[in-house]
């Protein structure tokens, strides 16, 4: 029996959702339908559900260092410059990350086929696709959904009888906010009081330690799929640079028995 392997991607869905409520009301549904699958087939996952109204790449996620005791709340920035208005439909993202990876992915493309047709589809884009679709991804996407998130959630589960995940999507959450928190008040007492810079380095790698040891274990999981699909970028690059070079010479050529023919 061959085993089966960890992997990481998103399922996209460009549903356009009324309001906040009924797109987190959607997210939590896909979650427990996620927990009911893995618990069915023997699966194990960690799986994000990122609500967002924001366009990319005009946002960013923070704690909000109010100074006040208890649990930080975070705070929605949006870029200041970012021209025009940041906001766009509701929607959801999901990242998924599981074993197994593409037979997890399957059911949860084909569960939101099936429940959510009644949600309007984003019709802004003629390149997105009606239906929800698979793509394989690594880590970094989580850096995109988190910082232009309204409510970030996460289902973990483990019914394969397998060992635990070492770190999952909640703790790369965990850490990516802790360390943007503790780097914006390290940058911080900096300016006002500048360190060595020896001081300022032993610091940063302090804090940037155990943000670090999640990454990379996460980076790992995807390693193989990386270097396939730099390979294959690489040599999509050289052969449009060949047939670049290619189409170059013909048309020296042509002009040149253009120019032999006419004078």
């Amino acid at each position: 029996m061959v085993k089966s392997k960890m992997g990481m991607g998103t399922v996209e869905a460009h549903k356009k959702f009324e309001s906040f409520a009924e797109a987190r009301r959607y997210a939590k549904n896909l979650r427990h339908a996620v927990n009911y699958i893995c618990k069915n087939k023997g699966y194990q996952a960690s799986v994000m559900t990122v609500v967002s109204n924001m366009k990319k790449g005009t946002s960013d996620l923070r704690y909000n260092s109010s100074g006040k005791r208890g649990r930080p709340k975070n705070e929605l920035v949006a870029n200041p410059l970012y021209k025009g208005n940041c906001t766009t439909d509701w929607h959801i993202h999901i990242l998924v990350f599981s074993n197994p990876s593409y037979a997890l992915r399957n059911l949860i493309k084909d569960y939101i086929d099936k429940n959510w047709g009644n949600i309007p589809s984003d019709k802004s884009d003629s390149t997105r696709k009606e239906k929800a679709y698979k793509e394989t991804t690594n880590i970094k996407i989580a850096d995109y959904f988190i910082d232009q998130s309204s409510e970030v959630r996460f289902v973990n589960c483990n019914y394969s009888g397998e060992k635990d995940f070492d770190y999952t999507l909640r703790d790369y959450y965990r850490e990516y906010m802790k360390l943007k928190s503790s780097k914006h008040k390290l940058n911080e007492r900096h300016r006002l009081n500048p360190m060595r810079e020896e001081k300022y380095e032993h610091q940063l790698k302090r804090i940037e330690t155990p943000f670090k040891q999640v990454e990379e274990y996460l980076y790992s999981i995807t390693e193989e799929q990386d270097k396939k699909d730099q390979r294959e970028y690489m040599k999509k690059v050289r052969l449009s640079k060949i047939s670049q070079n290619y189409n170059k010479m013909q048309n020296i050529s042509i002009r040149h028995r253009f120019e032999e023919a006419y004078y």
